[in-house]
């Protein structure tokens, strides 16, 4: 089966595409640049959108047929400006998974329906066996999505996360959907 990623996933209101260029500017300002878009992550918000850029041309579509690293920028279909990211790194046949939105479009049901779509396509297509997070404790709305897109809660995982935008370590919630 297939361990590599497809570079499009859509869904009623979101086109998940592998990660262009084009894509940073919107990103940056919507998500990537933001400090409260930030605040559960282990990384700060972008200093500038070249930061973005690096991120798209490491992960997204160029290397796509050649990594183990992947990035879809999130779209949504209406106007197709990205407002997110959904990250996937593979490792043999388990991936660990990240993502993240604007808040502008948070509360929306948007993260959970881009992670519907990647876990559709891990479950039915791909030949991976595991896929797993691990998620600051206090972040209630994005362990919610993960329990939406059918992860379950493993166990707390004291210290793990170094929050960098507020400087802070704290507990992290491991997450895991396994193929049975």
């Amino acid at each position: 089966m297939v361990h590599r990623p497809p570079t499009l996933l859509t869904t009623s209101r979101l086109t998940l595409r592998a990660g262009r260029r084009e894509d940073a500017q919107s990103l940056f300002t919507e998500y990537t640049g933001r400090s409260d878009a930030a605040r559960y992550l282990q990384r700060g918000a972008h200093s500038s959108q070249a930061r973005t850029e690096a991120v798209i041309e490491t992960w997204g579509e160029a290397n796509w047929l050649r990594g183990d690293r992947f990035v879809w920028s999130i779209l949504r279909r209406s106007d197709e400006k990205a407002i997110g990211l959904f990250l996937m790194f593979i490792d043999g046949n388990s991936a660990e998974i990240h993502y993240g939105l604007g808040p502008a479009f948070w509360g929306q049901g948007l993260a959970t329906e881009a992670g519907v779509a990647v876990m559709d396509w891990v479950m039915h297509l791909s030949g991976l066996t595991e896929i797993s997070t691990c998620c600051a404790t206090d972040h209630i709305a994005s362990l919610r999505v993960l329990e939406k897109i059918g992860l379950r809660r493993v166990r707390l995982l004291p210290d793990e996360l170094l929050l960098t935008s507020i400087g802070i370590r704290t507990d992290a919630w491991l997450y895991r959907w396994k193929r049975s």
